[in-house]
Order: structure tokens, then C-alpha cells, then sequence
């Protein structure tokens, strides 16, 4: 069994993350997807979901870990 990571930077703080490229949270950017690691996604659901009364969007439990290959 093997595994396949995104390594990179996360895209708002520059810190360098390893997540699963089919979960990691991202943000759209001039067409691309960029990740964003895990404290910034939930300062990002703060400022646009819950202060506005929304629901936060639910963060993927292995979103951060590596995805399963076969």
C-alpha cells in the first residue's frame, strides 16, 4: 500500500503543509487551487462563515493526511 501528499506552502501564512490533495481545504486563486493549512482555514471559517451567522464548512478528518494508493 502506498500514499501521495501535497507538499507546499499553505497559501494566506507561508507555513509548509503536507496534506491529501483530494481534501485539504483551498482557495481558488487565478484558476488554481491552493491550500490552506489548518489554522488559517479555521480563521477563514471564522471571519466568513460563523461571524456572519453561518454554518461553519466542515473540515475533512484525514485532510492532512497522506491519500491512499493502490
Amino acid at each position: 500500500m502506498s500514499y501521495m501528499s501535497i507538499v507546499g506552502p499553505c497559501v494566506n501564512c507561508g507555513v509548509i503543509i503536507s496534506a491529501n490533495p483530494d481534501k485539504v481545504p483551498s482557495l481558488r486563486i487565478d484558476g488554481e487551487k491552493k491550500a490552506l493549512c489548518k489554522s488559517c482555514f479555521h480563521e477563514w471559517n471564522r471571519k466568513h462563515r460563523t461571524s456572519k451567522g453561518l454554518e461553519p464548512v466542515k473540515l475533512e478528518p484525514d485532510a492532512y493526511e497522506g491519500l491512499e494508493c493502490y
